[in-house]
């Protein structure tokens, strides 16, 4: 009689599941790492502005040839910043992270002992690659914490870039009343974006979910180069004439390359961006807030500088130096890293409706309050933080929401797309804005450096005021809908750490 095939053994128990706990403590070990790397983009974003006249006078080279110092590395965000996001749904988010922050590194180097203004534009361009860094981050939140987590941490990292704006400022301003070499002043930026590499190297872990999706290289190249295009015409438009052949011509090749982009991404299966899931919910609505968002936050930092470095004889103005600007700017950043921080529990108690109708409203109060007062410097500085405190709730919460509209392991490319809005924003301000501050000058009876009137300056805050209540109005339509699960694309894997 045969026996009975033997029963196989039981499986070996699973391990034990990975503790909230100790699910918590690595989500905060890694927030603290990226707020670091937000704090260092801060700083590099801060420090530039203030920093470029002496580069100016240290190589020799004209007002016009000096805004390629900015323009260059606008132009690499803007191209960039979308592929880059891409890169890392589909190949891990440290890894482009890694790529990224060794480059920006190389680059601040390069800028920092830089012997002629070319080789320091080169290390500009490279400096642009940081503009990556706040999708990539964003989206390794939410991939290591889930979409429930990642509005705190959203908010922690805004707040950290913000108050690295100011750091940045105030520390070239130290730096620049006790030496007078320019390069000391580009060593601060440069120091901070070092020790970014070895953190990023050994203290980053790599995110899990993967697209499958593989890079639309069609996509890219016509999304970088309508870009590309209509960055460089905005970034030059002033050297060139805003009424001249080359601004009107690049402007519109850039446009139409956009325009051929859009019909591309709409006739292949896996794009580069989902065009109709842009288009059709709510996030159309909210990459227009972001547009605007880069309006009332880069618009007028050029304006505001140059208002309060004005002297005070002409009748307005107040004669700040290097360093007076800088902590003018305080309060907008302390408030604004504040409000960037509360945003998440404002976001869960109100919702996304009342949290971002609110910042942009505020904003705009602050606007309109500094075009009526802004003879005395305490209300000048009254309405900046006015600003602050609006601008913070939209940095802290709008990439939450953003976020919130996605598959998980599409963060990345939906956050590189809501910063290249917000550059496209800011660039098309400050174009504007600098038409305007040409167009009504003071009749100055001496000759010297021509400068804006004051009613230059109200129609720029009247501007960016319109601006945050037209966002207001946006936020008041918007339609907040679950947030995905972190696999609800088909197209999500699970890769290996």
């Amino acid at each position: 009689m045969s026996q009975p095939p033997p029963l196989p053994s039981p499986p070996p128990p699973p391990p034990p599941p990975q503790g909230k706990s100790h699910r918590g403590e690595s989500l905060t070990a890694l927030v603290g790492f990226l707020v670091f790397i937000e704090l260092s983009s801060g700083i590099l974003q801060g420090s530039t502005p203030v920093v470029l006249p002496l580069i100016g006078q240290h190589f020799d080279v004209s007002s016009g040839d000096l805004n390629w110092v900015m323009s260059i590395t606008l132009l690499v965000a803007g191209i960039t910043t979308p592929a880059a996001a891409k890169l890392g749904d589909i190949h891990g988010h440290r890894r482009v992270m890694r790529i990224t922050t060794i480059a920006v590194a190389v680059g601040s180097v390069i800028v920092a002992v830089a012997d002629s203004f070319a080789l320091l534009l080169v290390g500009r361009a490279l400096q642009g690659l940081f503009a990556a860094w706040l999708p990539l981050n964003i989206a390794l939140v939410r991939d290591r914490g889930g979409p429930r987590r990642v509005g705190r941490a959203v908010g922690m990292l805004m707040g950290s870039m913000t108050i690295g704006l100011t750091t940045g400022m105030i520390g070239t301003g130290l730096l620049s009343e006790h030496f007078s070499n320019v390069r000391v002043m580009l060593w601060l930026p440069t120091a901070f974006i070092l020790v970014c590499v070895p953190v990023v190297l050994f203290l980053v872990p790599e995110s899990v979910q993967r697209s499958e999706d593989r890079i639309d290289w069609t996509g890219v190249t016509l999304l970088s180069l309508g870009l590309g295009s209509t960055l460089l015409a905005l970034a030059r438009g002033g050297t060139w004439g805003w009424g001249s052949g080359p601004f009107l011509g690049l402007l519109a090749f850039g446009l139409l390359v956009l325009l051929a982009f859009v019909r591309a991404e709409l006739r292949v299966p896996r794009p580069l961006l989902d065009v109709r899931l842009i288009m059709q919910g709510p996030l159309a609505g909210l990459y227009v807030m972001g547009f605007l968002q880069g309006i009332i936050v880069l618009g007028p930092q050029s304006a505001n500088m140059t208002y309060m470095a004005t002297p005070s004889a002409l009748g307005f103005g107040f004669g700040l130096d290097t360093m007076q600007l800088a902590l003018a700017g305080l309060p907008w950043g302390l408030l604004a890293f504040l409000t960037a921080i509360l945003s998440d529990r404002i976001l869960v108690a109100t919702g996304p409706r009342v949290v971002l109708g609110s910042g942009f409203a505020i904003t705009a109060a602050g606007f309109l309050l500094l075009v009526m007062v802004h003879d005395s410097l305490w209300q000048v500085m009254l309405a900046l933080a006015v600003q602050g405190i609006g601008c913070g709730l939209v940095l802290g919460s709008l990439p939450t929401v953003i976020v919130s509209q996605v598959p998980q392991n599409h963060t990345g490319i939906a956050m590189g797309l809501s910063n290249t809005f917000k550059t496209l924003g800011g660039s098309l301000t400050g174009a504007v804005f600098a038409v305007l501050m040409n167009m009504y000058l003071l009749d100055l009876p001496a000759p010297g450096p021509e400068l804006a009137s004051e009613y230059a300056y109200q129609l720029v805050w009247g501007i960016c005021g319109g601006a945050g209540l037209l966002g207001a109005l946006l936020a008041l339509r918007l339609r907040h809908g679950k947030a995905h699960a972190p696999t609800s694309d088909p197209a999500a894997t699970t890769a290996a750490l």
